[in-house]
């Protein structure tokens, strides 16, 4: 980890933890419950609690970095603030807010860029990597389309069934609440290791839409076997993990993940200017736009993934994991 600022006092930093720590443990659920009730309805979510994108409280998580008995807990709320305090920042939400093009793509880096390198001294891209465990992936070629994955084939998805199989499974002790609406998938950690949301569709009956709401229970696997903060690379691999298992019954399933790895690795070349973007897609993917650094992640997860799925317990495996990328 290289976003770190000088050691200073040991017990300054863990009575600053301490406070920040304590009023985003009582803020954030409820900005999380909210933030997921809002998306369901299709309105704007709530802002995030002041708190968690301040300059000051990024300043304390990276004061605790050099203290092995903080670190990792410094680690957890960078995770959380420094996105925060690069996509709050005026001139990045006005880049934002721009109808999606290459060119306007450009000017989003460049903002971001900006704001990273006046408060952490590095690019967005090399901050946000760092944070998300992810390394960089090799050349990829242009995947090609998969046959038969977006069609609805008859194949309807149970999700209170399918929950139900993985919290037997992995003997889950945490709450999850499944929210039903016309949204794209999505999942949401209110209390890691405790409580959780997911919002699916009302039917799932092609390989496409039963491997996206699969996805997302397995991030609700991930965060409730984890009471810590994981990194994004290690939910993204439980979470591939888990949508694994419709694979077996849905021939194409195996090949649109290496397309989607694939896909990926040519979207990481785009942003870090390795690769013209309107090689890969005509406008910039909602992913690329709104979530920076993430397709990196997507990619090493998957080698993460095949490690789990070797594993007798995947809880244990979960804690080994994120142990090494805290190192």
């Amino acid at each position: 980890m290289t976003v770190g600022e000088a050691p200073c006092n040991l017990l300054d930093v863990e009575l600053a933890l301490d406070r920040i720590e304590g009023q985003l443990a009582h803020e954030m659920p409820v900005h999380v419950r909210a933030f997921a009730t809002a998306y369901a309805a299709g309105v704007a979510p709530p802002a995030a609690p002041d708190l968690a994108g301040r300059a000051s409280t990024v300043s304390v998580a990276r004061r605790a970095l050099p203290h092995p008995i903080l670190a990792e807990r410094g680690l957890a709320l960078l995770r959380l603030a420094a996105p925060l305090v690069i996509e709050r920042d005026a001139s990045v939400a006005a880049a934002r807010s721009a109808p999606p093009s290459w060119p306007a793509y450009a000017v989003l880096g460049a903002a971001r860029d900006a704001v990273a390198q006046a408060r952490f001294g590095r690019p967005a891209r090399a901050v946000l990597v760092d944070l998300h465990g992810a390394h960089e992936p090799d050349i990829a070629e242009m995947p090609a389309a998969v046959d038969g994955w977006q069609g609805d084939d008859g194949i309807e998805l149970d999700v209170d069934a399918a929950w139900s199989r993985l919290v037997a499974r992995h003997r889950l002790d945490g709450a999850l609440a499944i929210l039903r609406a016309d949204v794209r998938p999505r999942a949401f950690v209110v209390v890691p290791g405790r409580e959780a949301i997911v919002v699916v569709p009302r039917r799932a009956s092609s390989p496409a839409a039963r491997f996206a709401v699969l996805h997302e229970l397995g991030h609700a696997v991930a965060n409730l076997l984890s009471s810590r903060s994981l990194p994004r690379v290690l939910d993204e691999a439980v979470a591939s993990l888990v949508a694994r298992d419709d694979e077996a019954a849905t021939p194409v399933a195996s090949a649109a993940r290496a397309r989607r790895a694939q896909l990926a690795a040519r979207l990481a070349m785009v942003e870090r200017g390795d690769l013209a973007g309107d090689s890969v897609a005509p406008l910039p993917p909602w992913a690329l736009w709104h979530d920076p650094a993430a397709q990196a992640a997507y990619v090493a997860a998957e080698a993460i993934a095949d490690r789990l799925a070797r594993a007798t317990d995947l809880r244990g495996a979960i804690d080994a994991e994120r142990a090494a990328l805290v190192r």
